[in-house]
């Protein structure tokens, strides 16, 4: 009999999350990772293999391989005839707030970290003359959160548990041109696919009373987006880069299934639902400058200006509150090419640092990281090898996150 009251008990607590969802929604302030949040900063552009990486993220006027058709395609013309890049990279992150982690059920008095590694672009571009054609494969954002489990047991006998699994990848396809006008002046153009997936688990079980509410959602993304950009040569030492990518509507697909089994008291239950839904992407500019100080030794720095106060969600139907603001992201770098003779063969090794100011766009809490950033390479005929290590610290929040980037970039260029 008890087991049939506390079978109808959670019956009747499934229905009203069901069907009565708006208070509780309205109440669940999830801080800085909403579910739809990239995995390290809002601010992601394009990808940063690991010479623009090693220099803080700085790549607007960096014409080291052909990954510049993400950012500012008018430097395909500052490449050799033929360019072949491949990368890879790990990423690592602490989350305190997201989902149901520290804002509802589950609690944590730690940050959680989480590792995700893979290979993250890969292309190639041609250059004839004044012209310049690339193609590329990348992993844009990635929507990983830390799986979170908590079980309560006594004596040895698990009696609840419930666990959150988060998981999801945006992927871009690039097709650019550009094309050098003038002496030291180039342009550039590109149409970016991006298709993706999102997968949200949570998962609650009540072991003797043999019950389990599972809530399961999916969604598959699409859309495009057109960017562009310009180099400008203003003197052998002096360039001056700018881009844009223009904002464009993230489509999905969603599907979410709400299910309540309890074999005990012979019920079971399962809610569907479908629905078409946004994610409206903000236009992106920015401008870079670059000096050559002396032979082998150069500086840059980017200005990124990303128009999040323009951002909207609508989530099964529903717009979803996100307080954005417009933000600024700054980088800076310094690169020193050394060359030296081994085996009789030169070789060239470029040592990089930089640093970047990353502010998120939300309005509370006023949360910004602060990047360091070492690199180097070997470069050797037409190959080139670079290696580099992004890590930050995030402040105001008052959750002391952490976020750091490891890339690999190997490129083939004659």
């Amino acid at each position: 009999m008890r087991k049939q009251k506390t079978s109808y008990f959670l019956f009747f607590i499934f229905t009203l999350l069901v069907f009565f969802p708006s208070p509780a929604l309205s109440q669940l302030v999830l801080g800085q990772y909403e579910d739809e949040a990239p995995f390290r900063t809002w601010n992601t552009l394009g990808i940063k293999t690991a010479s623009s990486l090693g220099m803080g993220e700085a790549q607007f006027t960096l014409a080291s391989d052909c990954s510049v058709a993400l950012s500012n395609p008018a430097l395909l013309t500052k490449l050799p005839p033929i360019s072949f890049t491949v990368s890879y990279s790990s990423k690592r992150a602490a989350f305190f707030k997201y989902s149901i982690v520290n804002t509802g059920v589950l609690y944590s008095d730690e940050n959680l970290s989480h590792q995700y590694s893979g290979f993250d672009f890969i292309g190639m571009s041609l250059r004839l003359k004044n012209w310049a054609l690339a193609a590329s494969w990348s992993l844009l954002e990635a929507y990983y959160r830390p799986v979170s489990e908590f079980q309560y047991s006594s004596q040895g006998n698990i009696y609840y548990s419930i666990i959150l699994d988060q998981r999801g990848e945006l992927y871009n396809g690039n097709l650019s041109i550009s094309g050098q006008l003038a002496k030291g002046f180039s342009i550039g153009l590109g149409f970016n696919y991006v298709y993706g997936q999102f997968n949200k688990d949570i998962t609650e079980k009540w072991v003797r009373e043999r019950i389990t509410i599972a809530d399961f959602k999916s969604q598959d993304y699409t859309g495009y987006y057109f960017n562009g950009g310009l180099v400008l040569d203003l003197s052998k030492s002096f360039r001056i880069g700018a881009m844009f990518q223009t904002p464009y509507i993230k489509k999905s697909k969603s599907q979410s299934s709400l299910r309540y089994e309890s074999p005990g008291g012979v019920t079971d239950i399962e809610i569907e639902a479908a629905s078409d839904d946004e994610y409206h992407q903000p236009l992106i500019v920015g401008l870079g400058v670059s000096y050559l100080i002396s032979e082998g030794l150069k500086v840059m720095s980017d200005f990124t200006f990303y128009n999040w106060s323009k951002y909207k969600v609508i989530y099964f139907g529903e717009p979803q509150e996100r307080e954005f603001k417009d933000v600024i992201k700054i980088a800076f770098g310094a690169e020193y090419v050394n060359a030296f003779l081994l085996f009789d063969q030169l070789f060239y090794a470029p040592w990089r640092v930089g640093f970047c100011y990353d502010p998120q766009p939300m309005k509370d809490p006023n949360s910004y990281y602060f990047y360091l950033s070492f690199g180097s390479g070997l470069r050797w005929k037409s190959l080139f090898f670079d290696a580099a290590f992004i890590m930050g610290q995030e402040r105001g929040s008052g959750d002391s996150l952490t976020a750091s980037k490891v890339a690999f970039t190997l490129s083939y260029q004659f």
